[in-house]
C-alpha cells in the first residue's frame, strides 16, 4: 500500500521548516533552508519554500496529498492563490495552499479548537478563529505595525536611546546599542541600522529583554510600552469575536516564548478587560497546523481532472 502523507510548511524570517506527517498524524521526516519571508525577497522566499518541500517529497517514498504553507510576509504581498500556484508550479503540481505564518500558527495552537492565538517574533499579529471564521488584528508589517515584536522593541529601544542621547541624559540603552553596533557614539549607530534586514534588527531584543530583567527603567519602559500595545491588538480581536466568545489564547514566537516580562504585563493588560481569558504557550511546531486544515482551498499550477 503507497504511505499517504501531507506536507506543513512554517516560512518565516529567518528560516523555513517543512515537515511531512502521515494520516494519522505522526512526523515522517523534516527539512529546512533559508527564509520564506516573501515580502522581504519574494523569488528567494518561494526558492527556500520549495526547496525544503522538495527535499522531503525527494527522501519520502509514498504519495504527498497536500501541502500547506504558512507564509510571513503574505498579508503584505496578498493574492495567496498565486502565491501557492508558484509554489505547486516548482513541487511536482502537487496541491497546495498558502496562508500566512500566523494563521498556520493558529491551527497548529489550538489544534483546530475555536480561540486566538498571539504571534510575536521578528513581526507580529493576532488571529482568531470562531466557527470557521477567521479575525486577524495587527499584522501590517514592520513599518505599519508589528506592536510587541522583536523588530518594534528594538526599533522602540533606539528611539529611546538617540532622545536620551540628544538631550545628554543618562539611559543604558545608549552602551547596550553601542556595543551592538560596534560604534563610539550612538548617533554613528544609524547608518548600521537602516543597513539592516527586520530578522536581523528583531534579534537584538533579547538584549533589550536582558536589560530589562536586571531593573534597568529604561528598558523596562521599552518592553511595557509594546507589551501593552500588543495587548490592545489582542483586546480589538477579542471585541469582535460574537457572544459566547472563546477565551483560549496561545501564543507563540520567540518574543512570548522567552520575554515572561513582557508577556506578564501583555497578560495583566487583557485581564483588565476580559479576566476568563486562558493563555497557554504553543509548542512553536507550527508545520503541524496542515493536520487541523479543513480548507479545501488547495490550488494546482495547472488544471488537473
Amino acid at each position: 500500500m503507497t504511505l499517504k502523507y501531507q506536507i506543513g510548511v512554517d516560512a518565516g524570517g529567518t528560516h523555513t521548516t517543512a515537515i511531512a506527517y502521515d494520516t494519522a498524524g505522526r512526523e515522517l521526516n523534516r527539512a529546512e533552508s533559508g527564509p520564506g519571508q516573501i515580502n522581504a525577497d519574494y523569488e528567494h522566499g518561494i526558492g527556500n519554500i520549495a526547496d525544503a518541500i522538495n527535499e522531503l517529497i525527494n527522501e519520502i517514498d509514498g504519495d504527498c496529498m497536500r501541502v500547506l504553507c504558512g507564509i510571513a510576509g503574505l498579508s503584505v504581498v496578498g493574492n495567496a492563490p498565486l502565491v501557492a500556484a508558484t509554489i505547486s508550479s516548482k513541487i511536482g503540481n502537487l496541491p497546495t495552499r498558502a496562508i500566512t505564518d500566523s494563521l498556520l500558527a493558529l491551527y497548529n495552537g489550538l489544534k483546530g479548537e475555536d480561540g486566538g492565538l498571539v504571534i510575536a517574533g521578528t513581526g507580529s499579529v493576532f488571529n482568531g478563529l470562531q466557527k470557521g471564521s477567521i479575525i486577524t488584528t495587527g499584522g501590517y508589517g514592520s513599518l505599519l505595525g508589528d506592536e510587541g515584536s522583536g523588530y518594534a522593541i528594538v526599533v522602540s529601544a533606539m528611539k529611546s536611546a538617540l532622545l536620551s542621547w540628544d538631550k545628554r541624559e543618562e539611559n543604558a540603552l545608549i552602551p547596550l546599542f553601542n556595543n551592538l553596533f560596534k560604534v563610539d557614539n550612538i548617533s554613528d549607530a544609524t547608518a548600521k541600522f537602516y543597513k539592516l534586514v527586520p530578522a536581523e534588527v528583531a534579534a537584538m531584543a533579547v538584549n533589550v529583554a536582558k536589560l530589562a530583567d536586571s531593573g534597568d527603567k529604561d528598558a523596562t519602559a521599552v518592553i511595557h510600552e509594546q507589551a501593552l500595545l500588543l495587548a490592545r491588538d489582542i483586546i480589538n480581536g477579542l471585541d469582535r469575536y460574537e457572544k459566547p466568545k472563546p477565551m483560549k489564547i496561545a501564543l507563540t514566537g520567540s518574543v512570548l516564548a522567552n520575554n515572561q516580562m513582557l508577556r506578564d504585563f501583555m497578560i495583566d493588560r487583557i485581564h483588565t478587560n476580559y479576566p476568563e481569558a486562558e493563555f497557554s504557550i504553543s509548542n512553536g511546531e507550527n508545520a503541524r497546523g496542515v493536520i487541523y486544515d479543513k480548507s479545501k482551498d488547495y490550488r494546482y499550477f495547472t488544471n488537473h481532472n
